[in-house]
């Protein structure tokens, strides 16, 4: 982002939200930072991208705009308004993950609930907290945006959904366990495992 384009982004959001322009301007350059620094993830290098083409997919993407926006209210002081603000993306983004999971033909394995918990039941999940790690893992999908590899990026999520098989399933079932159950470290290992994999 050259000087021209940050100079006018930081006078749209003075002016939209009514903040001072140097909390507009603190807030870019701290949201720039935070996905500066996300775009040195292993997950970025595993999906083949470099932190500059990193950058540009999360330029464009609506968490960025909503980084920002709440990034501006919090450097204006209005904390209150930014955590409403960053609550309504939120919402946002989790029912537009709902609808594309909806969207998935039962054809599919991740269309068909009954499939869906059976795997759940053979890693000792009951049925209500497979439900919740399918809806925490289409979320999670459905903003890995900047993670997908080149031949991925042209996907919806729905799209991405129906490629999920049962091997996927299960091993993002098992990852989602174990981070729900804090079991962090063992979570990240298998994370790798995963990456690993993948290449």
């Amino acid at each position: 982002m050259n000087t021209i384009e940050s100079q006018i982004l930081c006078a749209r959001l003075a002016g939209r939200l009514g903040v001072h322009p140097a909390a507009a301007e603190s807030a870019l350059l701290a949201t720039l930072e935070h996905f500066r620094a996300q775009s040195h993830d292993p997950g970025v290098v595993w999906a083949g991208l470099t932190p500059d083409e990193y950058m540009e997919a999360a330029l464009r993407a609506p968490r960025f705009r909503a980084t920002l926006q709440a990034s501006a209210l919090v450097a204006g002081g209005r904390e209150a308004d930014a955590r409403l603000s960053w609550e309504a993306f939120m919402q946002r983004e989790m029912s537009d993950a709902k609808r594309a999971h909806q969207a998935v033909p039962p054809t599919v394995l991740m269309g068909n609930p009954g499939a869906i918990r059976r795997i759940g039941r053979r890693l000792g999940l009951s049925d209500e907290q497979t439900d919740q790690l399918v809806a925490d893992i289409v979320l999670t999908l459905a903003t890995g945006y900047p993670f997908r590899a080149h031949h991925q990026r042209h996907l919806s999520l729905a799209d991405i959904l129906t490629q999920v098989t049962a091997e996927d399933l299960t091993e993002l079932l098992q990852h989602a366990a174990l981070s729900a159950t804090g079991r962090d470290e063992e979570a990240a290992a298998m994370l790798r495992r995963i990456q690993r994999a993948g290449r």
